[in-house]
């Protein structure tokens, strides 16, 4: 019995689980074998038979495991723990290692079925533990860059070996290949004039920067669209280069806009200019027949045509028989000026349309006489006022007399 003993307890401390005996309700160390104390008690003191876990292991307090061994000494259940973590002392200089176990604490019987002591039997599953943790961080990374990718709305491609292995929805449906563009190079997606442009690029293009142009992709139905195409490389773990990842916008819709936006302004544009013109030279219906535009400023070539323009037009619709052109505002007069009052002038007779010059003073009268400017059939008057009057006796002249009623 006494060898059976030496040859049962030979083979429990040859186990690699961990293995330990406790007797009494103090759990008192009876047996350890080499893989427990490694790992439970590390660098610490080893020497731990006789003497109870409260004193071996006494960072454990309040981690629930003195509570855990009572409750099984006293019930005589056995417990199981799977990836239990024990903050250890294994250092020995009181610093705390997280540690992860799967214990079975089970109650040892004597002759008489008395509970006597526990058996531990556990196994250190750190590593293990750890590992998974480690690859469900990754699943949990890759589950969502994986939905990102799927449900982005710019197109997502994966290149390997000049091959593309991954395109999201996004990127299947601009492209003309649909799915069938895994397994091609990217240069067959673009458009014959953009295919330099890409190669240079991969030429080109640093490992450590991202590419960013503008390519022009075809699309189904046999027509192109513009995208912004950036480039990267992704690398694995050593830092070697893995693969190429490329994200490409359609810009199809911001060029859209671009040109709405664009003729938007233009139209803007010509409204305020065309406001500009209707106040910089006013058309003013005095009486039935009679208009009046003041000019103000400084006319140029451009002006004087928009002013013969508007002339010409608001006498047609009044159907104005005198027009006057009052000049008192305007701040320089030569050859030119002159000229193009003349013009204005002949264009609007020719249109039945007579025309008064009002507001010349001296100066401009001087400057007229000096520059020998022909005033042709061109009326004038010295005042606004003097050419309203001339105007309104014009109205007048033969009109017909209103016949005499019979007594």
């Amino acid at each position: 019995m006494r060898r059976e003993r030496d040859e049962l307890r030979g083979a429990i401390l040859q186990m690699p689980a961990l293995i330990a005996l406790f007797r009494g309700e103090e759990h008192e160390f009876v047996l350890a074998n080499e893989p427990y104390l490694d790992s439970v008690v590390g660098n610490g003191d080893r020497n731990i038979i006789g003497k109870t876990i409260r004193e071996v292991l006494p960072e454990i307090a309040g981690q629930g495991f003195y509570e855990l061994m009572d409750k099984v000494y006293q019930t005589g259940e056995t417990f199981v723990g799977e990836c239990l973590p024990v903050d250890l002392d294994r250092s020995g200089t009181g610093t705390l290692e997280r540690r992860y176990y799967t214990f079975h604490y089970i109650a040892h019987r004597g002759v008489d079925d008395e509970i006597i002591g526990l058996i531990v039997h556990a196994a250190d599953v750190t590593s293990e533990y750890l590992a998974r943790q480690q690859v469900q961080k990754l699943n949990t990374k890759l589950t969502t860059f994986f939905a990102l990718a799927e449900n982005a709305p710019d197109g997502i491609t994966v290149t390997i070996d000049g091959k593309i292995t991954y395109a999201n929805p996004a990127f299947r449906g601009m492209v003309a290949d649909g799915d069938a563009c895994v397994g091609k190079p990217h240069a067959e997606l673009v458009a014959e004039e953009s295919r330099a442009v890409l190669e240079e690029a991969e030429a080109t293009a640093s490992s450590e920067e991202a590419w960013r142009g503008m390519l022009t992709y075809r699309c189904s139905g046999g027509g192109t669209f513009p995208g912004q195409a950036s480039r990267f490389t992704i690398r694995d773990e050593a830092g070697g280069i893995r693969a190429v990842g490329t994200i490409l916008r359609d810009l199809t819709d911001q060029r859209r806009s671009e040109m709405e936006r664009d003729a938007l302004r233009e139209q803007v544009l010509a409204a305020h200019q065309r406001a500009i013109r209707e106040l910089s030279t006013p058309l003013i219906p005095l009486a039935e027949g009679l208009v009046v535009m003041p000019l103000l400023g400084t006319i140029d070539s451009s002006r004087a045509k928009q002013i013969m323009e508007t002339l010409l037009d608001g006498v047609a619709a009044q159907r104005a028989r005198i027009a006057i052109l009052d000049v008192t505002g305007i701040k320089h007069v030569d050859t030119a000026v002159a000229n193009a009052l003349v013009k204005t002038a002949q264009a609007a007779n020719l249109l039945g349309t007579e025309v008064v010059l009002t507001g010349i003073g001296p100066d401009i009268a001087r400057i007229l006489v000096e520059l020998g400017v022909n005033l042709g059939t061109l009326k004038t008057r010295g005042t606004l006022q003097s050419a309203v009057a001339y105007a309104l006796g014009k109205r007048t002249e033969g009109a017909p007399t209103p016949a005499l009623k019979g007594r």
